[in-house]
This record gives C-alpha cells, sequence and structure tokens, in this order.
C-alpha cells in the first residue's frame, strides 16, 4: 500500500473518517495485501453506513477500488435502511451480476441489525466481510451489540478465517474509555 498516499488522504480526510488512524491503517494494509496476493484489481467494496462517505476515498486511492456506499442518509449510493430488501435488490442491480470483494458493516450497531446486514450481504460476498466495532458500546443501555454478533460467528464458523485487528482505548472518558475496539474479519473459503 502507498503509505505516502495513505498519509496524503489522513491529512486530507482524518478529522472526518470516524475510525482510528492506526486501526483503519492495519485494515487497510491487510486489504491491499490480500487483493495483491490474489491478483484481486479494482475490488468491489460495498460499505453499509458511510458516514460522511470519508471512506470512499480511501478505498478508490488505495485500492483502486469500485465504492459502493448503502446509508440512510443522501450522501449515498443507496439511500435507505439496509435490511430492507429493497435496499437489497437496488445493490444487485448495481453488482450487474458481480461478487462484492469487500463488505464493510459499520451501519446500525444494534445486535439485529448487525446479524441482519451480515446475513443479506454476505453471501453476495466473495472474499472479506469486515464488522466495525468489534467491542463498541453503541451506548450504554446497548452495549457491545456488535461484539456479541461477532463472539457467535467465530464459534459456529467451521469454514472461513476470522481474524480481528483489535486495539485498547487510552481515553479516560466516553463510551469507550479503556475498551478494546477493533475490526473483525471473517475470509470467506
Amino acid at each position: 500500500m502507498n503509505t505516502l498516499k495513505f498519509d496524503y488522504l489522513m491529512e486530507r480526510f482524518g478529522a472526518r473518517l470516524g475510525q482510528h488512524p492506526a486501526e483503519w491503517r492495519i485494515f487497510l494494509e491487510f486489504i491491499y495485501s490480500y487483493f495483491k496476493d490474489r491478483h484481486v484489481e479494482n475490488p468491489i467494496v460495498v460499505e453499509i453506513g458511510t458516514m460522511a462517505n470519508v471512506q470512499k476515498e480511501f478505498y478508490k486511492e488505495l485500492l483502486g477500488a469500485e465504492h459502493i456506499g448503502i446509508d440512510i442518509a443522501g450522501n449515498a449510493d443507496i439511500v435507505g435502511r439496509s435490511q430492507l430488501l429493497l435496499t437489497r435488490k437496488n445493490l444487485e442491480v448495481l453488482l450487474a451480476g458481480r461478487k462484492i470483494d469487500l463488505l464493510f458493516i459499520d451501519g446500525d450497531h444494534l445486535y439485529d441489525a448487525v446479524k441482519a446486514d451480515y446475513e443479506i450481504y454476505g453471501p453476495l460476498t466473495q472474499h472479506i466481510i469486515a464488522l466495525h466495532d468489534i467491542s463498541h458500546p453503541y451506548s450504554l443501555a446497548i452495549p457491545e451489540e456488535t461484539m456479541r454478533l461477532w463472539n457467535e460467528i467465530v464459534a459456529l464458523n467451521r469454514v472461513d478465517t476470522c481474524l480481528s485487528i483489535q486495539r485498547w482505548n487510552a481515553a479516560t472518558t466516553g463510551l469507550s474509555a479503556g475498551r478494546q475496539m477493533g475490526i473483525g474479519l471473517v475470509i470467506k473459503g
């Protein structure tokens, strides 16, 4: 991966990124190496939960990816709730029979929503499914919903390789203070 380009993108977009810089770098370096080793050129990246649509620039610039964003906000390629059948149908139209190379799930962090995203879009993915915030409470009332699904995936999976990129959040205040956080990767096959 071009680290100078990564640094430039971090300088340009980092304040709006919504990702921890070190975690994000390790994730992208892994994805870049994975695709390069398997000769995957111009991968298709589907991102559920685009926030400010900033991650799209990283995928395009560093991976040469075609990016399709799904979000309830108006800046996504597909605007709508990811759990709706219509949203999946709209994605299938854009994919035109192609498979997703990287599915990045970072939308609604409630257990049922993350599980639905995994089950709805996972079968359309041929390489990697990534779940963001595998140990991050969405609110005090809903602790670690994504981590709950991640633990189930790891415990029940007998075919795919499951890896996690984790970091310790040294913050002393806030919901994520003193917690291990990260991105879970399901590498298919």
